[in-house]
């Protein structure tokens, strides 16, 4: 590789992220170090990270060759945003070309703002978790010089609707692509749709305008070519009327409730008023007065066979029923057009499609799965069609949330084999209304079965309610952690437990201690100050959550007796 040229060397880093850049090539050898020293094109993503390597990149890299910057305040990583403004000189961010803040206050935007360089700005998104409306006046007027920025072309906002009202959009606002996350009004967005001439792709995250006045609906939109809709909850009559805004639409996906259960009067539709629609995706949870059956179920999927969607389109839907709930049934188009799904293992269901080549790929744009477990779990309860497939049912899923109701039991883990790819696992959450005594053996299987998974990260045990119903199980928990996690969220009843975690996790950084006493909190801030070296620590929602620095070799733990019978 020392005869490689050194842009190729470069562009081999623009698909690695900086920490391996950093951390992982750079210490090689000179070569490395002297090429690294002259790449400018790092991307900042900071969303998961570790304390001292988090400081180590901020120490690392000039400002000046960062391209995009992606921050974020969460429960993995708690005031982070405040800590990058005091490592990095944010003046010198001269080159930046995509800025992503999530979970950003009023006061740490406007600082940034001000000082960072925008006139590289192609790509913003901005998710605000705390507002004051003594900064409102400076937000907007930040906000509106963002979007006036003549390389602007991807805006994602994820921002309350009285900051979105009163941003000042260029009258030729340059903005290709635009996600809104948070409900906003009819007038609002066509205030935004008229501005933006150049948009082509519109994402709504949330329900339609409620508002949609007819009086108003004197123009069209016709830039935009891709829409999507979803958390969708508003009549057919209202939905229709705000698609004849957008007459040009190739890519249409919905995503919600009722809206499409008649395939003949949206063929109608679509060839009156959206002729050039290529792509259109839907999944709706649909519930009906009266119980349906087969035969219902056959006939609305019916209304889905003309030769427009099968043969002229190539449009084809699937109908799916659950014979326990007979008034709930499920509309989608093929492959199903969700990122996330709740599946239930033991229910009894009934299919109908308008095609009979139904590829395994029906279910490859799943990437989180909610599993449902109800009952004592063993090869006898599974569906044998389940245990009998070739490939996992679902072939992509890197989160997995595990809900318990009433006391299952685990007799055996092939069903996971059957129903995922359990090698590509990133997060785990395990969770129930109250976990207890009882649920100690299953709990301990599924940890036992998921330690063996090669790129979990991420792994959350959380019992809603009566958290110290835990308490006499937990050491044996503690004791069995999945060791190359880097996340964890678990309550804990004593001090021990934590140095337990963290002698067996030595790649955690960010751990969520669920905890009903204050003395313990205070404790376990105590204990971490005492053990480790610049953990930040916040208390959020009755859980401690602590950024873990270095830690400092060996901890003590101070054998205090604790009270754990109080709630």
């Amino acid at each position: 590789m020392e005869n490689f040229p050194v842009e190729i060397l470069h562009r081999i880093f623009d698909n690695l992220d900086s920490e391996t850049i950093l951390l992982s090539i750079r210490p090689v050898c000179r070569l490395f170090r002297a090429v690294i020293n002259t790449y400018n094109r790092y991307i900042f993503n900071f969303e998961s990270v570790s304390k001292s390597n988090f400081h180590l990149q901020c120490r690392l890299i000039r400002p000046e060759n960062v391209i995009a910057l992606i921050l974020s305040n969460n429960e993995h990583i708690p005031d982070q945003i405040s800590l990058f403004m005091s490592s990095v000189r944010l003046r010198q961010m001269t080159r930046l070309q995509s800025i992503t803040f999530i979970g950003i206050n009023e006061l740490q935007l406007n600082n940034i703002v001000k000082r960072i360089n925008l006139n590289s700005l192609t790509s913003f998104t901005l998710h605000i978790e705390k507002y004051d409306d003594r900064r409102k006046k400076t937000t907007l007027n930040f906000l509106s010089l963002i979007m006036a920025q003549s390389n602007l072309q991807k805006v994602e906002l994820n921002i309350r609707n009285d900051r979105i009202c009163e941003i000042s959009w260029p009258v030729h606002c340059r903005i290709k692509h635009l996600i809104i996350n948070e409900n906003i009004t009819f007038d609002n967005l066509c205030k935004i749709l008229s501005s933006a001439s150049q948009l082509h792709k519109l994402i709504i995250k949330q329900d339609l305008p409620t508002m949609i006045d007819h009086r108003k609906l004197t123009s069209t939109f016709p830039q935009i070519t891709s829409l999507t809709i979803e958390q969708l909850e508003v009549s057919i009559d209202r939905l229709e009327s705000f698609l004849m805004l957008t007459p040009s639409l190739i890519y249409l996906k919905l995503i919600g409730k009722e809206c499409v259960t008649d395939g003949k009067r949206w063929e109608q539709f679509i060839q009156i008023n959206l002729p050039h629609l290529d792509t259109f995706q839907f999944f709706m949870d649909v519930k009906k007065p009266i119980g349906q059956t087969r035969e219902d179920l056959q006939t609305i999927l019916d209304s889905f066979r003309s030769s427009f969607w099968t043969k002229y389109k190539k449009w084809f839907i699937a109908g799916e029923l659950n014979i326990k709930r007979p008034h709930d049934i499920q509309l989608y188009t093929i492959p199903i057009c969700k990122s996330t799904l709740k599946y239930e293992l033991y229910s009894e269901k009934i299919f109908v499609y308008t095609t009979s080549d139904i590829s395994p790929s029906i279910t490859e744009n799943i990437n989180e799965l909610n599993l449902s477990l109800k009952m004592q779990i063993h090869d006898n309860t599974i569906p044998k069609q389940l245990l009998l497939r070739m490939n996992p049912l679902f072939p992509k899923v890197t989160k997995l949330q595990i809900e318990f109701e009433c006391k299952p039991s685990l007799k055996s883990t092939k069903f996971f084999q059957s129903l995922i790819d359990v090698s590509r696992l990133v997060e785990v959450t395990l969770e129930k209304y109250s976990f207890d005594k009882g649920d100690e053996i299953v709990l301990c299987e599924i940890i036992h079965f998921i330690e063996q998974l090669p790129n979990l990260t991420s792994l959350t045990i959380h019992s809603m309610f009566c958290k110290y119903e835990m308490y006499p199980f937990l050491d044996n928990i503690c004791s069995i952690i999945p060791r190359q996690i880097k996340y964890l969220q678990l309550a804990i009843s004593k001090l021990d437990q934590i140095k337990m975690i963290l002698d067996r996790c030595q790649y955690l950084s960010v751990v969520k201690f669920e905890t009903t006493r204050l003395k313990l909190s205070a404790e376990i801030t105590h204990w971490f100050t005492e053990n480790t070296i610049d953990s930040t620590l916040t208390r959020q929602n009755g859980c401690d959550i602590i950024w873990i620095g270095k830690r400092k070799s060996p901890m003590i733990v101070n054998h205090k007796r604790i009270k754990s019978s109080d709630d």
